[in-house]
C-alpha cells in the first residue's frame, strides 16, 4: 500500500483523466497563454558543389537535450489528445530530443530523410472535434509528428501523403505552435504549415523549376509563415533570417572549390544565428548519412554517421548528451538509454519552461512513461 504522499499524484492523474483529453488540452492552452514562448530557429537546404546539405540552428531558452537512435520494427501508438495513430517503425533515425524520447525537435532518418520543428506563432491545428468525426484520419501530437515521419517516410512524397491520414494535434500548445521543414536524399524539399486548422503544403511543380530543383526561396524557413516571408520586408528577426538564408542558399550555388561544404554551412549558421539564444547548430549531410552537431556549451565538431549505427529492434536504442564534452565521431560514446537519461531531460524542460499545475504533471509523466509502451516484434511462443 503506498502513502497518502505517493497516491496523491496518481489520484489526480486519474481524476484529471476522468475529463478526457480535449479538456485537458484545453486547460493546458489556459495556462500556457500568456507565456512568451522564445522565437526560435532557423533552416536551410543548401546544394554546394553538387552536395546535398541542410543546416539548422536551434534557438530555445536552454540546450539540454539527447541525442537518441531510434530503432525499425517497433510498434507504437502516438501521444495524441485524441484518436492516437499507430505505427510500425519501418527506418532507423537519430532525433534531437528535448521533451524526452519520441518527442524531437528534429532528426534524420538512415534514408536521409530530414525532419525539423520550427516554431511559429500562428500555427493553428485541425480542430479536434473534426478529427474525430472524420473515420479517414488518426492524430499525432504535434512534436511527434516529426518522429512519425522519421519512423515511416523515405521522401518528401511520402509525407506530404501521410497528410491525408495522419494529423498533428498538439498536447502542450505553449510548445507546439510550430511549421515543419521537410527533405530527402534526392534533393526534394516541403514546407509543411496548419493555418487556420488546415494542412498548407509548399511543395511540387509550382515550387521548383525546371529542372526538378526546389526553387530557392522553398529552401529556407525561420518563425514566419512561408506566405508571409515572401513580403520582402526584413522588418523582424524571422524575416531578416529568412532573407539572409535566402541569399545564402543562392551564393551556396556559386561557391569555388576551395570552400568545404561543412565549413560553409557554419558559416551559414552563424550569419542567422541569434545570440545566446542559438543553442545547437546541426548539419545534416543526407546522402553521407551523416550528422554533424555543436552546441553553445560544447562548440567543438561532432558528427554521427548513420552507417556505424545498429537500427536492428532486437539492440536497445542507445544515446549521447548533446553537450557531451567530446570531438569528433561520437558512435563509439553512445550508451543504452536508460529511464533516467528521460526523466533527466524530460524534467529539465518541464522545469525551465513548462508552467506548474495538474495538466502539466499529468502530460510530464505521459512523456516518462511513454518509452516503457514500445514493443518490438512479436516472436512466437
Amino acid at each position: 500500500m503506498c502513502s497518502r504522499r505517493k497516491c496523491r499524484p496518481v489520484c489526480l492523474f486519474q481524476s484529471l483523466a476522468k475529463m478526457g483529453w480535449i479538456a485537458v488540452v484545453a486547460v493546458m492552452g489556459l495556462l500556457t497563454a500568456s507565456a512568451q514562448p522564445a522565437i526560435a530557429c532557423t533552416v536551410m537546404r543548401l546544394n554546394i558543389h553538387g552536395q546535398l546539405v541542410i543546416a539548422r540552428n536551434h534557438d530555445w531558452p536552454f540546450g539540454e537535450a539527447l541525442v537518441i537512435t531510434n530503432l525499425r520494427g517497433i510498434e507504437k501508438t502516438s501521444l495524441a489528445p485524441i484518436k492516437p495513430a499507430t505505427w510500425t517503425s519501418k527506418y532507423g533515425s537519430v532525433s534531437f530530443c528535448q521533451f524526452g524520447r519520441e518527442i524531437p525537435f528534429a532528426g534524420m532518418n538512415e534514408k536521409g530523410l530530414t525532419v525539423d520543428l520550427l516554431r511559429l506563432p500562428q500555427a493553428t491545428f485541425p480542430d479536434p472535434v473534426k478529427v474525430e468525426a472524420d473515420p479517414e484520419l488518426t492524430a499525432v501530437n504535434a512534436i511527434q509528428w516529426v518522429q512519425y515521419q522519421l519512423d515511416t517516410a523515405e521522401t518528401v512524397a511520402e509525407v506530404v501523403d501521410s497528410l491525408s491520414t495522419v494529423v498533428p494535434i498538439p498536447m502542450l500548445p505553449m510548445v507546439e505552435t510550430v511549421h515543419y521543414f521537410v527533405t530527402d536524399a534526392r534533393g526534394d524539399v516541403a514546407v509543411v504549415e496548419f493555418i487556420n486548422g488546415k494542412a498548407v503544403v509548399r511543395h511540387g511543380d509550382d515550387y521548383c523549376m525546371d529542372d526538378g530543383n526546389p526553387k530557392t526561396r522553398t529552401c529556407v524557413l525561420a518563425n514566419s509563415s512561408w506566405e508571409d516571408s515572401q513580403t520582402n520586408q526584413a522588418n523582424n528577426t524571422s524575416l531578416l533570417r529568412y532573407d539572409r538564408g535566402i541569399r545564402l542558399v543562392e551564393l551556396a550555388n556559386d561557391l569555388g572549390d576551395q570552400q568545404a561544404p561543412i565549413e560553409y554551412a557554419h558559416r551559414c549558421l552563424q550569419i542567422v544565428a541569434q545570440g545566446p539564444l542559438t543553442q545547437w547548430n546541426l548539419v545534416y549531410l543526407p546522402e553521407q548519412r551523416r550528422i554533424h552537431f555543436r552546441t553553445q556549451t560544447s562548440p567543438q565538431q561532432r558528427w554521427i554517421d548513420l552507417d556505424d549505427l545498429s537500427f536492428e529492434s532486437d539492440q536497445p536504442p542507445q544515446a549521447i548528451d548533446i553537450d557531451q564534452d567530446i570531438q569528433g565521431d561520437v558512435a563509439s560514446h553512445m550508451n543504452d538509454v536508460t529511464h533516467a537519461d528521460n526523466e533527466r531531460i524530460v524534467n529539465h524542460a518541464f522545469d525551465h519552461f513548462v508552467p506548474a499545475g495538474l495538466p502539466s504533471l499529468v502530460i510530464k509523466q505521459l512523456l516518462l512513461d511513454y518509452p516503457s509502451k514500445l514493443r518490438g516484434p512479436q516472436t512466437a511462443p
